[in-house]
C-alpha cells in the first residue's frame, strides 16, 4: 500500500502528462509508479523522452511498482476531495486500487514488461552543474529563434554547448534566424561538450524547476539528461554539426550603429501594422527609416542614429520584434552591410541575436 498527498500527486500527474506525445503505444502513453520506502517515482517514456518526478509518501513495503495509463489517472484524481489517497496494487487481478475515505476506483495496469528495456542511464560522462534560474533565463531568451511556423521537429531545437573557457552557451537556430545567449557564471569544474534538447520538451519541464536550486546537464554519447532532486529528463540528442555557427561570429559586417531598443521597437510595431511580412529600414548618416506599404496604407517612422555608412534592407517585422522584446539591454547594436544583403547581427551584453534580409 502506499499512501501520498492528493495535492502532491495530483501536480505530479499533471508535470508527467505535459510530457506526454499521443501515440498508440501503450507504453508512451502510460505512467510507471515505483515506491521506494519515503519515496514514489512517477516516470514517462514517451517520443523519445524520458520525464521523472518524486514526490514523497509512505510505503508498507521496501518496493512497489506498477504502470497506469495516464488517461486514466488524470481523470480519475480529480474526484477525489480528501487530504490523502492509498494506492493498493493487485498483481493478481492486474488492477490498482485507489482508496480515500469517500471513494475507492479501481484501475487497470499494464504489464511491466513494456518497460523492460527503458531503464536510464546511471552513469554519464558529462555532469555540469548550473543555477536552475540562469537555465530559465538562458531558454526563454532564445527559444523564440526556433520557434517559426515552418519549423519542424528537427529544427525546434536549442543548443547547450560549453567552451573551453568554461563558459555556457544557448543556442536557437532556425531558417530565418539564430540566437545565442551566454551564462554569466564562468564554470570551475567543467568539460568541453555540446548537444542539442527539444524546444517543446525544455518549455514543458522548466516551469517545475522553479522551485530547484541547481539543476545538472548531464551527456553521455548521443544521451542527455537534465535532472535536479525532483524531477528528470532524459532524451537522445541529434547530431550537433546543425548548430555549429562559429564561422558566423567571425563574419560580422563592418558596419554598425547603436539603438535605442525601445524606440526602434514602436517604430517596427508601427510599421508592422500596414505589412506585417515586410518592412523596409533605410540607413542614413543620421537618421534611419523604418517604413512599410500595404493594402493599409503606407508608414514611415524616423529615428536618430550616429550612421556613417547609408544601407537599405528588408526584413520581416516579426523577426525583428522578437529580437527587441526578447533583449534586457536599453541599447543594442546592430551590424549590418553597406549593400544590404548580409545578415543584420544584433549584440548586447550576454547576447547575439541575428536575421537574415528578405528581398525588397
Amino acid at each position: 500500500m502506499i499512501i501520498v498527498n492528493k495535492d502532491d500527486i495530483s501536480s505530479a500527474v499533471k508535470q508527467a502528462k505535459a510530457m506526454i506525445k499521443p501515440s498508440l503505444l501503450a507504453l508512451e502513453n502510460s505512467l510507471r509508479f515505483t515506491a521506494k520506502q519515503s519515496r514514489l517515482f512517477i516516470r514517462t517514456n514517451s517520443g523519445g523522452v524520458r520525464f521523472t518526478t518524486m514526490i514523497p509518501c509512505k510505503c508498507d513495503k521496501g518496493k512497489i511498482d506498477f504502470i497506469i495509463s495516464v488517461r486514466l489517472i488524470s481523470s480519475t484524481l480529480p474526484f477525489f476531495t480528501s487530504e490523502s489517497v492509498e494506492f493498493i496494487p493487485d498483481s493478481r487481478k492486474k488492477v490498482v486500487l485507489l482508496k480515500s475515505t469517500e471513494l475507492q476506483v479501481e484501475l487497470k495496469t499494464i504489464p511491466l514488461e513494456v518497460w523492460a528495456s527503458c531503464k536510464p542511464r546511471a552513469n554519464w560522462n558529462i555532469d555540469v552543474p548550473i543555477k536552475a534560474d540562469t537555465l530559465a533565463y538562458l531558454v526563454e531568451r532564445t527559444a523564440y529563434a526556433s520557434d517559426t511556423k515552418d519549423s519542424s521537429d528537427n529544427r525546434a531545437m536549442l543548443n547547450f554547448s560549453i567552451t573551453s573557457e568554461g563558459i555556457l552557451n544557448v543556442t536557437g537556430l532556425d531558417l530565418y534566424r539564430f540566437a545565442i545567449c551566454t551564462s554569466k557564471d564562468k564554470m570551475d569544474d567543467f568539460t568541453k561538450m555540446s548537444f542539442t534538447i527539444p524546444v517543446k520538451t525544455l518549455q514543458a519541464i522548466l516551469p517545475y524547476l522553479k522551485d530547484e536550486e541547481i539543476v545538472h546537464l548531464k551527456k553521455y554519447t548521443n544521451e542527455y539528461a537534465i535532472t535536479s532532486k525532483r524531477v528528470a529528463i532524459y532524451g537522445h540528442t541529434p547530431a550537433a554539426d546543425y548548430y555549429n555557427i562559429a564561422s558566423y561570429l567571425t563574419k560580422y559586417p563592418s558596419n554598425s550603429i547603436r539603438v535605442d531598443r525601445k524606440i526602434f521597437l514602436r517604430c517596427c510595431e508601427v510599421a508592422a501594422i500596414t505589412n506585417r511580412t515586410k518592412i523596409s529600414i533605410n540607413i542614413g548618416e543620421n537618421l534611419m527609416e523604418i517604413s512599410a506599404s500595404g493594402n493599409g496604407g503606407k508608414v514611415e517612422n524616423r529615428m536618430k542614429i550616429d550612421g556613417v555608412v547609408k544601407s537599405k534592407f528588408c526584413v520581416n517585422p516579426l523577426f525583428i520584434m522578437d529580437i527587441l522584446k526578447k533583449c534586457p539591454d536599453q541599447e543594442i547594436q546592430m551590424f549590418y552591410s553597406k549593400d544590404g544583403t548580409r545578415p543584420l547581427f544584433f549584440r548586447g551584453n550576454d547576447h547575439i541575436d541575428m536575421v537574415l534580409p528578405i528581398r525588397c
